[in-house]
């Protein structure tokens, strides 16, 4: 027989273990909202946050009122090419002048950055739990981090799915592997966004076989026995699609893709066993190292990678976003939205010393496979 005063031991016991929680949980409540009061009224004072941004520069421009109402501060915008924003941060550093806070732009614009000493970790300027939480990230377990070092946080994360097929010719189903595209009765039935050249062919090459989704082998029997096209203009491939002169399409990007299906043809994108590369395109944010208004730009990134600021970059690009909270009916392309079960791989290009180590040797590879093709 249990003894009352056991019981009451073990409901007391309950009891504190509980309270102990909640108390816990009011503490860190009560740290973050005092954190977050503090880094706002300093950035009010600050009166500005500076920003060095590509893609997304023309829709913030139309969010700057709405952004100094809510929270007191002006943003700066700075927009231009990777290329010339990377010119122009090496430029600033080596007079010792600091004008950006933050940075948004694509993978190489951003490890460039990284490298030259231009940013600084994140992970501490984090505040918002929504934020913070990796939960409301598609990552789940981790928040969405480029690097090791957190300096580049990506804020798209929506799936290229490679091959697309004319429903009228390609069943769906047929195909459910890059392996399928052996098979003979697609010989001379598929064109190919060139892949001895930058773009979108070359990404998925180089990616199919940095992720050992497929391998050289696979290729050179491809170009050996399927007499496939290749071709430079991603336009005439999409009509090529429509019309069935190809019933198969490999690395259209999706805005030509798109374009026909919003004119009525019979286009879909295939989903394979072997899973996706993921693009993030220009949507990867960093903080600037000496950034002249800190606070300033602490509350601009924490309400950009909130879900109300995700909600804004997700309907300005119509790029997914890498939270998984954030509504996508009517706004994304379907064929563009991760969908559960599906296995993800991270792009080529989009990895650390990408252009330094690894893109001369796939794009000599590209050459020298797909080289025959050329012309033909």
């Amino acid at each position: 027989m249990n003894k009352p005063g056991g019981k009451f031991f073990m409901v007391m016991v309950l009891a504190v273990s509980i309270a102990a929680a909640l108390m816990g949980y009011e503490t860190a409540a009560a740290q973050w909202e005092a954190e977050w009061q503090k880094t706002l009224e300093a950035g009010k004072k600050e009166g500005k946050v500076s920003g060095y941004i590509g893609l997304l520069a023309p829709a913030l421009r139309k969010e700057v009122a709405a952004f100094q109402e809510k929270f007191g501060i002006q943003i700066e915008i700075t927009p231009g090419r990777g290329s010339d924003l990377t010119k122009k941060l090496r430029t600033e550093r080596a007079a010792g002048i600091h004008l950006a806070d933050v940075a948004i732009n694509g993978s190489n614009t951003m490890y460039a950055a990284k490298n030259m000493g231009a940013t600084v970790p994140l992970d501490d300027k984090l505040i918002l739990p929504e934020v913070t939480n990796p939960k409301f990230w598609y990552t789940q377990d981790h928040l969405p981090y480029l690097d090791k070092e957190k300096h580049l946080f990506y804020f798209y994360a929506y799936p290229n799915r490679d091959i697309a097929i004319n429903t009228d010719l390609v069943k769906p189903g047929e195909i459910q592997s890059w392996q399928d595209l052996l098979k003979p009765q697609y010989k001379g039935k598929i064109v190919w966004s060139d892949p001895s050249i930058f773009g979108s062919g070359f990404n998925g090459f180089a990616t199919n076989l940095m992720s050992k989704m497929t391998d050289e082998n696979f290729y050179r029997r491809l170009v050996a026995t399927q007499e496939i096209t290749l071709s430079r203009n991603l336009r005439q491939m999409g009509e090529w699609l429509a019309r069935g002169k190809y019933p198969i399409a490999v690395a259209v990007e999706g805005r030509a893709i798109a374009e026909m299906v919003n004119a009525g043809a019979h286009i879909a994108y295939v989903a394979l066993k072997e899973g996706a590369y993921l693009s993030y395109s220009a949507g990867i944010i960093a903080f600037a190292a000496d950034a002249p208004h800190p606070n300033a730009a602490k509350v601009f990134v924490n309400w950009l990678l909130s879900r109300d600021g995700q909600g804004f970059a997700q309907r300005a690009t119509k790029y997914m976003s890498a939270r998984n909270d954030i509504p996508t009916e009517g706004i994304v392309n379907p064929e563009s939205m991760r969908v559960p079960g599906e296995k993800y791989f991270i792009a080529s290009n989009t990895t650390e010393n990408w252009i330094e180590e690894h893109q001369p040797k796939y794009l000599a590879l590209a050459k020298e496979i797909f080289g025959p093709l050329i012309g033909r």
